[in-house]
């Protein structure tokens, strides 16, 4: 399955002597989001998706396509403002096994966070996938295996000229 995901640059050594991309609780980018971010691993646990008591691995559907959609979504996620906030990331283009991937709705993610974090309702994930949710799906994956890393480039601003005309 191809996927793409950002990550902080360091990882490039690890995938570089070989070893996989893997979460680690410590380097949540927001600490709180762990109740949440441990159901995610429970589900997968329960799909035969073992994160090995790490968090998963964040990932969205489809090649790195280098523009304007992988630009705005890396954007939204992780809100870079200056060049070093930009220099900090690298998106990953990933041919990994369907079998390592877990999908799910990326709003229905979002509610359920909402509803676990701050208490707006009933905190139950509904893990299906709607078509009206094409865009909205996001890849939760155990690990990266360092192989299935078909390129990296870093992290570049929204650039309106790679915008589709009508």
């Amino acid at each position: 399955m191809r996927l793409w995901t950002v990550q902080h640059r360091a990882v490039l050594a690890t995938l570089e002597t070989g070893g996989d991309l893997a979460g680690d609780w410590a380097r949540l980018p927001i600490p709180s989001y762990r109740p949440v971010y441990e159901a995610m691993v429970g589900e997968m646990a329960r799909r035969g998706l073992d994160c090995r008591g790490r968090p998963p691995v964040w990932a969205w559907p489809g090649p790195d396509t280098r523009d304007a959609t992988v630009a705005v979504t890396a954007e939204a996620l992780l809100c870079p403002q200056t060049e070093e906030e930009y220099a900090r990331y690298v998106v990953l283009d990933l041919d990994v096994p369907d079998d390592l991937v877990l999908l799910s709705s990326y709003g229905r993610w979002n509610d359920f966070m909402e509803a676990v974090l701050l208490g707006a309702g009933p905190a139950a994930m509904d893990w299906s996938i709607g078509e009206e949710e094409v865009a909205g799906v996001q890849a939760c994956l155990p690990y990266v295996p360092a192989g299935c890393v078909l390129g990296a480039r870093p992290l570049e601003p929204f650039d309106e000229s790679l915008e589709p005309t009508a």
